[in-house]
Formats: structure tokens, sequence, C-alpha cells
């Protein structure tokens, strides 16, 4: 498993739908991920640290009632293009694994604090590496202030339902 980071969330080229962005910490490794509107709401308020509770507080709020915490998020599986997630419980001496959405369970881990970890072979298929082509000079990191402008431009996305009229 490799430990990932959300990179950021945008829509699709089309602008038809929404796209969450997993990038290896401490790597060059990204994944997209295709998220519903209230999904890629869910973790851009998640992302923003927003203070009003969400669904997603809720889940975390009932784990803790029953003094069990999400430890990890791990993105498992890809079949027919979509990913399977699970999220890993430690409950009272127990472990206790529960199949999710992986946007559901991005947006936990990013309210949590608790990591995302996606399987090498998930990765393998549906990831690829950024690279400086032509140059032995590695990709700059995403704090890198050379990446501001696109740093700014993912967190300026509108994700406010497409009207009519667009």
């Amino acid at each position: 498993m490799v430990e990932m980071v959300v990179e950021g969330v945008g829509t699709t080229l089309e602008g038809t739908g929404y796209v969450v962005t997993l990038r290896e910490k401490g790597g060059h490794a990204r994944f997209p991920i295709a998220v519903g509107f209230a999904e890629a709401r869910a973790i851009k308020t998640a992302l923003r640290r927003d203070p009003w509770p969400q669904p997603h507080d809720l889940i975390l709020n009932l784990l803790q009632s029953f003094d069990a915490v999400l430890t990890q998020v791990e993105i498992r599986t890809l079949a027919g293009g979509v990913c399977h997630a699970r999220l890993c419980i430690y409950c009272k001496g127990r472990w206790v694994d529960v199949t999710c959405r992986p946007s559901d369970g991005i947006a936990l881990a990013l309210r949590s604090g608790c990591p995302i970890l996606a399987a090498e072979d998930v990765l393998a298929k549906a990831g690829w590496v950024l690279s400086c082509i032509g140059s032995a000079r590695p990709a700059p990191s995403a704090d890198d202030e050379s990446l501001a402008v696109f740093r700014d431009f993912i967190n300026s996305l509108n994700l406010e339902e497409p009207g009519p009229d667009r």
C-alpha cells in the first residue's frame, strides 16, 4: 500500500463531472478518482476545514461514541473502472473493515486525519507519474512555490451544480 494525499478537487474536462486527484505522499505518482457533485463538495469542505457539520462528521461522531477509531482508508481494488475502498476501524480490541466508496473514505480521512492508502496494483492500473521530461531534475514537490498558480487555480474551481444554461 502507498500513502496518498489529496492534491485537489476539480471538474472534468467536459465540465460535467468531478475528479479528486490523489498524490503519492513524498512522491510523484498521481491517481484520479471520478466522483459526483455531493462527494466533491464533501471533500472540498473537508479540505477547507469548514466549521459546519456534514454527514461524514456524524459518522465520525458515531464511531467515537462507540470508542472506535478510523485508523486508515484503503483503496484496495479497481474493477471495471470502479475503485473499491475500505475503512479500517479499531474498536475495543478488534479490527473491523467496512466497505465504502473511495470518495466517502477520502472525506472521512480528511476529517479524522487518518492516512489514505492505495494498493500498488491500483496505482499501476489507474495512476501516472509526473516527471520533468528531458531533464535530470526531479519534478517539484506539491509545496513548491512555483506551483502556486496551479494550486490557486484548483482551489478556485466552482463546485456549484451547473445550471441549465451551462
